[in-house]
């Protein structure tokens, strides 16, 4: 689950440290590991919970730690809960075929009573025994009619109960492919989908552009006013992102305060003018805090686009990009670079006023 390059993992592992120092907490694995990802901001809801302990004033013991790792990050837990699932689902075919196998043998006796019912008219010719049989034959069919009944019923409650299993699944799939914060894609769904767009980039022949994308100075303002703000723009800047793509295009959360782009059928210069929309709509945008009305000032973005080569690393495709953006911070930042071209874009001036929630 760790991409971080060695800038980003020592920015995360010594504020971990300094946070653990600060609240008097032993520099254990698991603590170091909530820290860290605390820090990197990876999972929202852990990064809540740290928050409500420290508004509390809750002293971060040992029990208070390993709850807080066996909630949110023990892969065992998830393991477990995966297991759970799949063990209900199976519990439910097992029910369906019993269900089915039930209502088959049903069938099956009711014809060789109504076989009976057959031999016996044709040896019982008088009145009264025909009376007899057909009373009994109606009695018979009630029956089955109640049974078949019962079966349909439980039969729709299964269904139902499979339903939400396979909803359940889905809804897993989406939250293991997604950023928990943003509703990007996650990190894992980009290495993924990085995959398949190169391979068909190579088999087609058609351009295929990868934009890293990284807030400038995030640390800076998330550590002036506070992680539930840094959050809203995190939220602001994928929000901005997904508005700006279409079709088969990839926006995802790269990791921390960076994003990344895939842009299928496009060339490096036609990404570096989407991403200096993109990156000029950021800019221009004031940041004010709802309830108070404080001005926090203004974010912007730098860019780096790389074009995929035939036949290319994936590794190095998106080396070139970072790169790029690297150099897009060198040269002032606010700009996006192609990787290729050295082309950037110039800072636009500052027109509109985004209003936050927090």
């Amino acid at each position: 689950m760790y991409h971080d390059d060695l800038h980003q993992a020592a920015e995360y592992a010594h504020a971990a440290v300094a946070s653990m120092t600060r609240f008097s907490i032993p520099p254990t694995p698991i603590n170091f590991t909530i820290w860290y990802e605390y820090h990197a901001g990876r999972d929202p809801a852990l990064s809540r919970a740290i928050d409500a302990l420290l508004a509390s004033g809750t002293s971060f013991t040992p029990d208070t730690t390993l709850q807080l790792y066996e909630e949110y990050l023990n892969p065992a837990r998830m393991l477990r809960a995966s297991r759970e699932t799949t063990e209900k689902l199976q519990e439910a075919m097992d029910e369906l075929r019993s269900f089915v196998g039930a209502a088959e043998q049903e069938t099956r006796t009711y014809g060789d009573k109504l076989e009976d019912f057959s031999d016996s008219l044709d040896k019982q010719g008088h009145a009264p025994a025909f009376g007899s049989l057909v009373g009994a034959m109606l009695q018979e069919t009630r029956s089955m009619q109640e049974r078949n009944q019962s079966l349909e019923d439980r039969l729709a409650e299964t269904t139902a109960e499979v339903q939400q299993l396979r909803e359940h699944f889905e809804q897993a799939r989406r939250e293991a492919l997604s950023d928990g914060l943003t509703g990007l894609a996650n990190r894992k769904n980009f290495e993924q989908t990085l995959t398949l767009f190169t391979k068909a980039a190579q088999e087609s022949g058609e351009p295929l552009a990868l934009m890293l994308l990284d807030i400038d100075h995030f640390k800076l303002f998330n550590d002036r006013h506070g992680h539930q703000t840094g959050d809203t723009v995190l939220q602001l800047v994928a929000r901005t992102l997904s508005d700006n793509v279409k079709g088969q295009d990839l926006a995802a959360r790269y990791g921390g305060e960076e994003f990344a782009l895939l842009l299928p059928r496009t060339r490096a210069d036609q990404a570096v003018k989407l991403g200096d929309n993109i990156r000029a709509l950021i800019a221009t945008r004031k940041l004010v805090k709802r309830q108070s009305g404080e001005a926090l000032g203004r974010i912007t973005i730098s860019a780096g686009v790389a074009e995929y080569r035939t036949g290319e690393a994936l590794s190095h495709f998106v080396q070139r990009a970072d790169a790029a953006l690297y150099g897009a911070k060198r040269e002032g930042r606010n700009r996006v670079v192609a990787a290729a071209e050295g082309t950037q874009s110039d800072i636009q001036p500052v027109l509109s006023e985004t209003v936050l929630g927090s």
